[in-house]
């Protein structure tokens, strides 16, 4: 461990009197590792009752019981903390305790019904609770993390081996769990029905809605209680060096990071479908989706940067409900399969795909939706990538202050206002929320469009009296690309737009000011896969 770039540097130079050779203790020694057992146990029980010939009703009940086989180290450290809960009330945080087991009913129950008695309208549906499983890496921070321990001494000989060539070590960040944590759950309903209509139309229309019951968040315990306010009423919390309860001079930005559940979050979805098939082989079908889905937390990785990297209006330790990243919000789709038998040897099958939806799937972010973020800690909580901006009025609602670009040119506060401002109403969103702190995942992607396509040709011949055939297949991904290269192209947020202001300082007032980056637009081509057009070819072997 390095506490400085110059102490990184004079062990790692081979001309400094400090060097000292890493590669010759690669696989000499042992490394910072865990066990990490969870098991989960679980019961279901599930019945179907036949109320008629037209009405089936079917209902069960799971349980899961979640337990930790790991028994982390006693940590009196964590348990001396000066440290607050979401309300800013004392906590005492144990690192080494580990939830019981707890039973986590899951109830549902579905039905059917055949309304018309001949399958003409059928009417289905079904509520319940699921139990779902939370990404692992954060029961690990938990183990791995044990903040400065002082039961994990410093010489390796005493140090507790948790496999043969794996130590547990003291840790920079600490994480916890709440005593009571729970797994995820979610209630969950939907209702759909199937009606055939004139002219062999078949439609079905479906709603569905989750609430959920158990969701996850984390927040950072060794955080102040605010000092201030900032004009546009957000919290301020000092500023690095004065937002730790518990200040380690050795290790400044350092948390003490606790996973707890919550209630808030919820989806729902509204589903319209048109399937008809011809007599001839073609078989066609055209449906409209509409989404929306709020939580409390972005995706990402280890629980200290689920904290650091999660976009907030005010308090990070109490985030609010907004948008999820994932999903469209508005999505049609249209498509057609058509199989021609030329000859009991030969035939030929069409399908073709187009989708058209609002809110493009990014494969660099993995998400649809974008926040608008401050570059800088504007909110002095220790982290410069978690606050929302705030989306100015007019000229006065923001202070910006010169500064010197790459080029060697001053930037003026009235030249960034005019470009600040063309930028904001360039933009749907922005321009809609002037007056207020953004949304988390606020703006959603543009519209695109997508057009698949997929051939197959089938080859048979018998012998024997067994049928064989040989299938080739060509599948053609975003075909409008393949025609015209401006065609099928999808846009993403540019990263400069989506970081448009950075914290150049604080005003003898306490108000924060800003530059803006100068950048004009919100949205860029994607150049990834989804913009560009890809083939495949297959073969396969059928035989009977």
């Amino acid at each position: 461990t390095f506490y400085s770039i110059d102490e990184f540097f004079a062990r790692t130079n081979p001309d400094s009197a400090n060097f000292y050779d890493f590669n010759s203790v690669i696989g000499s020694g042992p490394y910072k590792g865990e066990n990490i057992e969870v098991g989960q146990l679980a019961f279901y029980a599930q019945d179907e009752f036949l109320v008629s010939s037209e009405f089936s009703l079917t209902y069960g009940l799971r349980v899961d019981l979640p337990f930790y086989i790991t028994k982390p180290v006693d940590n009196p450290f964590s348990r001396s903390l000066t440290l607050l809960d979401q309300n800013d009330n004392p906590e005492v945080v144990d690192q080494s305790k580990l939830p019981g087991v707890q039973a986590l009913f899951s109830p549902r129950a579905g039905f059917n019904w055949d309304v018309s008695g001949n399958r003409s309208t059928q009417l289905r549906g079904g509520a319940g609770i699921f139990t779902g499983r939370l990404p692992f890496v954060w029961i690990g921070n938990v183990i791995s993390n044990p903040g400065q321990n002082p039961n994990l001494y410093p010489a390796v000989d005493k140090q507790i081996k948790t496999k043969d060539d794996a130590i547990l070590q003291q840790s920079f960040d600490l994480n916890a769990m709440v005593n009571d944590f729970k797994w995820p759950q979610v209630w969950t309903t939907n209702l759909a029905v199937d009606h055939k209509l004139p002219g062999n139309f078949f439609g079905t229309i479906e709603l569905l809605y989750s609430k959920d019951i158990n969701s996850i968040y984390v927040r950072n315990a060794d955080l102040v209680k605010p000092v201030r306010y900032l004009p546009d009423g957000r919290p301020y919390y000092g500023g690095s060096g004065n937002n730790e309860l518990n200040v380690d001079p050795n290790n400044t930005g350092n948390g003490v990071y606790v996973i707890d559940n919550s209630n808030e979050g919820y989806n729902y979805s509204a589903t319209a479908q048109l399937r008809k098939a011809f007599d001839f082989g073609l078989n066609t079908f055209f449906s409209y989706t509409y989404l929306e889905a709020k939580n409390l937390m972005k995706s990402t990785e280890i629980a200290s940067v689920l904290w650091a990297e999660n976009p907030v209006k005010g308090d990070p330790n109490k985030p609010q409900l907004s948008y999820s990243e994932f999903g469209n919000r508005h999505r049609f789709l249209l498509g057609g399969t058509y199989r021609q038998e030329w000859s009991e040897n030969w035939a030929t099958s069409f399908g073709l795909f187009v989708e058209v939806a609002e809110g493009n799937r990014f494969a660099g972010a993995g998400g649809n939706r974008d926040s608008f973020i401050y570059a800088g800690d504007v909110n002095g909580d220790g982290s410069a990538t978690n606050d929302l901006i705030y989306i100015p009025t007019d000229r006065n609602d923001i202070r910006l202050v010169d500064y010197t670009d790459a080029n060697g040119n001053t930037v003026t506060a009235d030249q960034q206002w005019t470009a600040l401002n063309n930028f904001i109403e360039q933009d749907n969103y922005l321009k809609n929320h002037r007056g207020s702190i953004a949304d988390r995942f606020g703006d959603i992607n543009p519209w695109y469009s997508n057009i698949d396509l997929r051939l197959l040709q089938d080859f048979a011949i018998f012998l024997s009296g067994s049928k064989h055939t040989f299938q080739l297949s060509i599948d053609i991904l975003n075909v409008a690309n393949l025609l015209n290269s401006d065609w099928g192209v999808r846009q993403v947020a540019n990263s400069k737009a989506t970081s448009p202001l950075a914290l150049a300082g604080f005003a003898p007032d306490g108000a924060p000011e800003f530059n803006f980056n100068m950048v004009q637009k919100t949205f860029i081509d994607d150049p990834g896969l989804y913009s560009r057009w890809q083939m495949q070819i297959g073969l396969r072997y059928l035989f009977n």
